[in-house]
């Protein structure tokens, strides 16, 4: 005689029901908890750079603007803490917020929610790269360079700098203040240097680039009378190699200057520039953190949770 088996059967799919169910349950949870807290954690890492460009730009740690960043993409975090070590030139922020996020199926095992926690530490300091550079490199060691820094970047003199000096030779083998710097490797034609002149180089420029370049004043025939009066970012150079059109300059920083006056014309010792080194920030994502401060600076991620080191 034949057995039925239909009773079996659904004694088994009844048994392998209850933990299918419980495993839905607990990935449907573990997915919103997931989901809670990557969108903490974006958040505070938003409201930490914003917290530190505040601070950098108008001295205002830890704002109340800043902090409610926090919550711009639906995040509710119960506690935030945001402090601040060092200073608004060379210092970190640091944020931490705990968000519970209610949970559906683990409220059948009496809990409502489960607490997670993000944090983010954003440091300020000297630029290690950025973009939009002026495409004349200055010697770092020149004297006003020397004397802006000794002074804290405070003072503000109009200096005037001549391209040519050959008792300056900024640590390297090549004499003179300036570089004009080819940041393609191209034809370096004046129609190229003015463009960047005006507009600034595009790409990125890094410290510690080896960018070529020729020592000696620029062509008396380019003309930049319409950048006196703006300020721009300069490359800051030292050990520069080479002689002639291959001479390559050693990227150790950057600085930001007005241009006060130019002098292309004339003899070609008595072309220079006359500047005044200014403080600066950038907050731009083109930017990193690394180089000699000179007074320009930014701000760059340095710790996600238990990941990297701000010190």
């Amino acid at each position: 005689m034949r057995r039925r088996d239909e009773g079996a059967i659904a004694v088994v799919a009844a048994v392998a029901f209850v933990p299918l169910c419980l495993m839905v349950a607990i990935v449907v949870d573990a997915g919103r908890v997931w989901v809670g807290r990557t969108r903490l954690q974006n958040s505070v890492e938003a409201a930490a750079i914003a917290a530190a460009q505040t601070w950098m730009t108008q001295g205002q740690a830890c704002s109340s603007t800043s902090m409610s960043v926090i919550s711009r993409d639906g995040s509710a975090p119960t506690s935030v803490q945001c402090t601040v070590t060092g200073s608004n030139t060379s210092g970190v922020t640091r944020v931490t917020a705990t968000e519970p996020i209610g949970l559906t199926f683990a409220t059948l095992v009496g809990r409502s929610s489960s607490t997670v926690t993000a944090s983010t530490g954003v440091r300020i300091g000297a630029l290690g790269s950025t973009v939009g550079v002026w495409p004349f490199g200055l010697c770092s060691q020149v004297k006003a360079v020397s004397d802006w820094i000794a002074s804290g970047m405070t003072t503000a003199t109009s200096t005037v700098i001549r391209f040519e000096d050959q008792n300056q030779r900024c640590g390297g083998t090549v004499s003179g203040n300036w570089g004009v710097l080819d940041f393609n490797g191209g034809s370096s034609s004046n129609a190229e240097t003015k463009d960047w002149v005006d507009n600034g180089y595009l790409g990125v420029v890094k410290v510690g680039d080896w960018i070529t370049g020729s020592p000696g004043a620029p062509s008396g025939s380019l003309d930049i009378q319409s950048i006196v009066g703006k300020s721009v970012v300069m490359p800051m150079y030292s050990t520069p190699r080479l002689s002639g059109s291959n001479v390559e300059y050693h990227i150790v920083g950057f600085a930001k200057a007005r241009v006060d006056a130019v002098q292309f014309t004339g003899s070609t010792s008595s072309r220079s520039i006359r500047i005044t080194l200014q403080k600066g920030t950038i907050t731009g994502s083109s930017s990193s953190l690394g180089g000699t401060n000179f007074g320009l600076v930014g701000v760059g991620v340095c710790s996600l949770d238990s990941t990297g080191s701000c010190t």
